[in-house]
């Protein structure tokens, strides 16, 4: 017969190419798979798409106070930059861990009148590099009146579409408002 050191290293090299080295081969194709798709999502995520929920009411009547879950892009503005009457998602200028959620009024270089018609109104010219913030419901937004022009590296995409609740899916629209 066959010596047993000889039998043993026989049973471990078939055992290793029969069962070990395939379970090992698969695993590792699927750590790189996996490590492919998180790299696909981060991507997808920081320069496509992402969603956001609506807290607070400086947005009602488009959004409720609370609760609706946005989905914005961060592509267009890389091809044909911001416009007038975008509803857009930015870090707040006053809490870096905060998002926002406000429409532009207005560009770099624009003159916007804040109040206008009201016996305190009052005129800012839009600095390079900023845009004007303000929320839909002037009564109960804290927005560029209070903190002032938004430098545009806070920015982070366009509001495209309303996804929760279900009953009010649906476009968020651009629309040139007063300041």
């Amino acid at each position: 017969g066959e010596r047993p050191a000889r039998m043993v290293v026989r049973l471990v090299t078939a055992w290793w190419r029969g069962t070990a080295r395939p379970l090992i081969s698969d695993a590792g194709w699927f750590g790189v798979r996996w490590i492919q798709l998180v790299g696909l999502l981060h991507c997808v995520q920081e320069y496509g798409i992402d969603f956001s929920t609506t807290v607070g009411s400086s947005m009602v009547p488009v959004f409720n106070a609370s609760s609706d879950v946005l989905l914005f892009e961060r592509l267009t503005q890389r091809i044909s930059g911001w416009r007038c009457g975008e509803v857009v998602v930015a870090t707040s200028p006053k809490d870096p861990e905060a998002r926002i959620c406000k429409r532009i009024l207005g560009l770099p270089g624009d003159k916007v009148v804040v109040g206008a018609g009201a016996p305190d109104a009052f005129e800012v010219e839009v600095p390079s590099g900023h845009v004007w913030l303000q929320g839909d419901n002037r009564a109960a937004s804290h927005d560029s009146r209070h903190y002032g022009p938004v430098p545009l590296g806070l920015l982070q995409g366009k509001v495209r579409i309303k996804l929760w609740p279900p009953t009010e899916i649906g476009l968020v629209e651009r629309k040139v408002l007063p300041a």
